[in-house]
């Protein structure tokens, strides 16, 4: 039967799962196939799969704010916006910090980065991708998820339905989502706006079931006419620890700060900008790692990305910091998950498998470690930025606000070469 997954109204959100646990059926290159679980590890010598619900800010349903470890949980869609257990997902967009790249990151439960910003031959968030071949989906079912550009009102997926692109919180300007739920044991491969059902010929298990292809439309319900989607990257070089940078690298970098070191460091050796794009994104001609006193900081110079030398747009989210003129702040993305405590068995099978292999003190460390039951889901970390001429300096990580900015105060940019 074909499902289409309205906007409910407010008062009434429509609920496609009742019961359940959502877990990732597959990681797609560069395809927003979207689970509202993953299963993780928790720590690597640890042979005990734990299910933890990735998800955004705001409040839930248990006295922390998160889902109780154990109890059913429920996915509803509201505007177009998936929640699990009262919270919504943990998925969205940002922008790709690797040197000579227009892109972005596109991410739920993982992140997928330097796929190029929408353009008008293919308005979508990180491109077409590839796609994975499947017969029917697992037994917890599955989520799709598209992030799209201007002018995309819908998308029709074969046998399925038609789905609406719909606004949601911490989306960059102009974007929108789509979501769609499939069912437990629902036959078929989706396939990316554009890919054709002949890529499937190779694959018998996936013939068994229909191509689910997936048509983006217009406000006026017309089909849109797909082109390629080629990733924007321009020639870069690496360097490490206290190797000197490239002298090839078109900007650069340094902290006044005592004690400070570069970890590694990416730089572009051209410059050039995306014509094709059509929404604000960046160029980042310099990514760099440094350490200071135990502290690691992420730090990149980001250049207008259609057109640098000129100004850049205002990076998504970003806000004023009171008290420093001129400084935005990146607020992070993330939340706290809480994974159930082990049993007295589960801490036993842990002691009793890594005292054969590491002995007993490494054995007794790896058992504290698992008992740390709890974890930071990041998709933004949180970030500090300046403008510096035709470009943004951007800080993210270290233990504080206070910290962040100190750090980018710091910051002397000595090159910034932008001709062609």
């Amino acid at each position: 039967m074909p499902v289409t997954l309205e906007s409910p109204k407010e008062s009434a959100p429509s609920t496609a799962i009742d019961n359940g646990i959502i877990e990732e059926a597959r990681v797609r290159q560069r395809r927003r196939r979207v689970i509202g679980a993953a299963l993780c590890g928790v720590a690597a010598a640890i042979a005990i799969s734990l299910l933890s619900i990735g998800g955004g800010g705001g409040a839930g349903p248990g006295p922390s704010g998160d889902p109780q470890p154990g109890r059913p949980l429920k996915l509803t869609l509201v505007r177009g916006r998936a929640f699990i257990g009262g919270q919504p997902a943990l998925m969205g967009v940002t922008w790709s910090l690797q040197a000579g790249n227009v892109g972005v990151c596109v991410g739920v439960t993982g992140t997928d980065c330097n796929g190029p910003p929408p353009t008008a031959a293919y308005p979508v968030f990180g491109g077409g991708g590839g796609f994975g071949p499947e017969e029917k989906v697992g037994p917890q079912g599955e989520i799709d998820a598209i992030f799209t550009g201007p002018g995309v009102a819908a998308m029709r997926v074969a046998h399925l339905g038609t789905f609406r692109a719909e606004s949601a919180p911490g989306l960059p300007p102009g974007a929108k989502q789509i979501v769609f739920y499939r069912p437990p044991g629902s036959p078929g491969t989706v396939l990316p706006p554009g890919m054709s059902p002949r890529v499937l010929q190779g694959f018998e298990h996936a013939r068994r079931g229909p191509a689910l292809t997936e048509t983006l439309l217009d406000s006026h319900g017309h089909p849109i006419r797909i082109g390629n989607s080629p990733t924007f990257t321009l020639p870069n070089s690496y360097w490490q620890g206290s190797q000197a940078p490239p002298a090839a690298g078109r900007c650069a970098m340094s902290s006044s700060l005592p004690g400070v070191r570069t970890a590694w460091g990416e730089v572009a050796t051209q410059i050039a900008g995306d014509r094709r794009i059509t929404t604000p994104a960046w160029l980042s001609c310099l990514h760099v790692w440094f350490s200071q006193g135990g502290a690691s900081y992420e730090t990149a110079i980001l250049l207008n990305g259609s057109s640098p030398g000129a100004a850049p747009a205002p990076l998504w989210g970003a806000i004023p910091v009171p008290g420093h003129p001129g400084i935005v702040e990146v607020p992070p993305i993330e939340r706290a998950v809480h994974l159930p405590a082990l049993s007295a068995a589960q801490e036993h099978r842990i002691l009793a498998v890594d005292t054969k292999s590491s002995g007993r003190a490494h054995a007794e460390q790896i058992l504290h470690e698992s008992e740390r039951r709890t974890f930071w889901e990041v998709f933004v970390p949180p970030g500090v930025a300046r403008r510096v001429g035709p470009a943004w300096v951007l800080v993210n990580d270290g233990s504080s606000l206070a910290k962040r900015i100190a750090f980018l105060d710091s910051l002397h940019v000595s090159k910034l070469e932008l001709r062609p």
